[in-house]
């Protein structure tokens, strides 16, 4: 699979972009808003999940399990990133809920001598891609699925995986596409636009879960 293989393992590259999610995150808060969509929500439980230097495991798989949600909602071509992330994450969720007690922090998950190590890197390497592709769309990258390929997980592909992936990359839907899936918020009122409800709930997923995911893949390589 593309996001999933274990056949090339690889350093993460999210320093080179912590200084960007540092300067967003110093911005001023927004009002409440009346509308939240998925990506609203995977904020909400990231947002819940960094504590300190670690991350709570709980709130950081809720966030996953909504991000899972907003993928579904993307159209046909995200469909190959759902199917990779589901054989990461079921395992990486089941291995928490067996011993969630001792296993409420990141890195005590990762300590855990039976850690299912691998799944754990893919996980995180395909958030960090999405995340990333997300950042740079609405930086104004038009080709943020390749940027964010070339930053995150080619690092981690083989060479065949690459030509495979980069062919998916171009089927990937653009920023207006996005804004404008309903099924990423279903439950909208109508009382602003769905593309500012995007735009506000992107901008935050991005500025918390992604630092969340980047200091998730240092505690997993720390260890």
């Amino acid at each position: 699979t593309f996001l999933g293989s274990n056949t090339i393992a690889g350093t993460s590259r999210c320093g080179p972009l912590m200084h960007i999610m540092a300067a967003a995150a110093a911005s001023p808060a927004e009002a409440p808003a009346v509308d939240k969509s998925v990506f609203g929500r995977v904020a909400d439980f990231a947002e819940q999940a960094v504590a300190c230097e670690d991350i709570a495991s709980a709130p950081f798989l809720e966030a996953c399990a909504a991000y899972r949600e907003g993928l579904c909602s993307m159209g046909p071509a995200a469909q190959v990133a759902v199917s990779d992330f589901d054989g990461n994450f079921t395992v990486v969720q089941a291995f928490f809920q067996k011993d969630s007690g001792n296993r409420a922090t990141w890195k005590a998950l990762c300590l855990d001598s039976g850690a299912p190590r691998v799944q754990l890197k893919w996980l995180l390497w395909g958030l960090e891609f999405f995340m990333t592709y997300l950042l740079k769309l609405w930086e104004g990258d038009w080709s943020g699925a390749s940027t964010a390929y070339g930053l995150t997980l080619t690092n981690h592909h083989s060479f065949m995986q690459r030509l495979g992936f980069k062919a998916l990359l171009v089927t990937l839907p653009g920023r207006d596409s996005i804004r404008n899936q309903r099924m990423l918020c279903p439950d909208h009122s109508g009382k602003e636009p769905l593309g500012k409800v995007v735009d506000r709930d992107v901008s935050r997923m991005v500025q918390g879960f992604l630092p969340a995911v980047c200091t998730a893949l240092k505690i997993l390589e720390s260890i």
